[in-house]
């Protein structure tokens, strides 16, 4: 018998809390037992705590081999993956109106998609789907800039039968009633992603729009307009780790602006990025109180925020389990796989036709796994991301590993430091406490 590599102990309230990754089992446990039983490997001792221990996931055989087991998971989920298209990303044009600097496009935005590459792109649709209902994501670039090729798009699918529902990822500035129109009757859009990093004229200058007056007021407008045309509307705050009070005025802002609506919700998530511009979340922040996205968190939960999902009371009415709704909230959960884009039939096209595993490659031709006209290619782009390796050598001693899984592949590729990283990793001890803190709570209500 051997302790699980997966287990991670923190001292609390004079006791010893000890989280499991993988089971995500919680126990609080006596110091002198603890001691006794992870640091000096003592099993004849105890048997009932240890019989609980493993039963638990604390404990494990010492022929257990926990790094192949989950080996086998993430292996699991690409040998099952239909090989019919669900979800699929498709940015109709790499153009944007802004010029936000920390995106990821920066220098690969160019043109918008041809008919002629539209009508491959639906022939191609038709030959793959699931046959069920397919998933879209308009994406860009601005995609808004390229509502004929949407429509046109469209029209080809419900002209081939194609059952298909949609969502939006826009900045918001070209939101306009007719669009919204265009939304409400022939899109079948489910739900709109706005990013909105800033007020104001910090806003301005971050999106650094070519030929817009007054663009945060613009996209103020937009969002009411779609909102009172009862579209769902997300807000994403991407934000800068050193600069947590441009979060907290941004989301009190749009909270109090847009107080009458109840189909807009608001999230934030960390600029990917590691630069001299803006510090990656996962690094120390030393010279501060508290980790800045613990803070956030925080103060999230403090107004029934957190990365968008619901309250946990909204899960707790549903079929799923109130404890892995909290962990879920808390991304904490264990996952089979790092990614999408691990999974084969999962794509992204860009609009000039080629084929990415990763939507955060677009337009960079030396990503692209073959195109629309000729099929996917499974050249080493494919097998970069469909395969089960980790992001890092490190990753075989990570106890965060259940929950990312090896972590982002591009992020690791791209970036020099531990970018591929869940952001959880950094502050999984702080995320342990606030489950505790759930749960308690929890079981008070009970």
């Amino acid at each position: 018998m051997k302790p699980s590599m997966f287990n991670i102990a923190q001292l609390y309230n004079d006791n010893i809390l000890l989280y499991n990754t993988y089971s995500t089992s919680l126990v609080e446990i006596e110091p002198a037992i603890y001691n006794r039983i992870f640091i000096d490997g003592n099993y004849s001792d105890h048997k009932d705590e240890i019989d609980a221990l493993f039963e638990l996931g604390f404990l494990v055989e010492n022929d257990c081999d926990e790094l192949s087991e989950q080996e086998l998971l993430r292996k699991t989920v690409i040998e099952n993956n239909s090989d019919k298209i669900a979800n699929i990303i498709i940015a109709p044009t790499m153009e944007c109106n802004a010029h936000c600097y920390y995106c990821f496009e920066k220098g690969f935005r160019k043109g918008i998609m041809t008919r002629e590459t539209a009508d491959c792109l639906i022939q191609y649709l038709f030959e793959h789907w699931n046959h069920d209902e397919l998933g879209i994501t308009w994406f860009g670039g601005e995609p808004l800039i390229a509502t004929e090729i949407i429509d046109y798009i469209v029209d080809g699918l419900i002209k081939r039968g194609i059952n298909f529902s949609s969502k939006i990822t826009t900045n918001g500035s070209l939101l306009t009633e007719s669009v919204i129109e265009k939304i409400k009757s022939k899109w079948n859009v489910e739900k709109i992603q706005i990013t909105v990093d800033s007020i104001g004229e910090d806003y301005n200058k971050i999106k650094n729009y070519s030929d817009l007056e007054n663009p945060f007021e613009i996209v103020m407008q937009n969002i009411e307009l779609a909102l009172l045309n009862d579209l769902q509307i997300k807000v994403r705050i991407n934000f800068d780790p050193e600069k947590k009070q441009t979060v907290v005025n941004t989301f009190n802002y749009l909270k109090d602006r847009f107080k009458t609506y109840d189909n807009l919700s608001i999230y934030f998530a960390p600029i990917d990025e590691d630069s001299s511009i803006v510090k990656n979340i996962n690094q120390n922040f030393t010279e501060m109180n508290e980790h800045p996205y613990i803070s956030l968190i925080k103060f999230g939960r403090e107004n029934k925020l957190f990365r968008g999902f619901p309250d946990v009371e909204n899960d707790i009415n549903k079929n799923t389990s109130p404890r892995i709704a909290l962990l879920k909230k808390l991304k904490i959960f264990p996952s089979p796989t790092n990614c999408y884009a691990t999974c084969p039939s999962v794509y992204s096209i860009d609009s000039n036709g080629n084929i990415y595993k990763c939507h955060r490659t677009l337009g960079r031709k030396e990503f692209a796994s073959g195109d629309i006209f000729n099929g996917i290619k499974k050249n080493s782009e494919y097998e970069f991301f469909c395969n089960t390796d980790l992001a890092y050598d490190e990753c075989k001693e990570c106890a965060v590993l259940p929950i990312c899984q090896g972590g982002c592949k591009i992020n690791g590729r791209i970036f020099s430091g531990k970018e591929a990283c869940a952001p959880c990793k950094m502050i999984i001890n702080n995320l342990i406490l606030l489950y505790k803190q759930d749960l308690d709570a929890l079981y008070e209500r009970r």
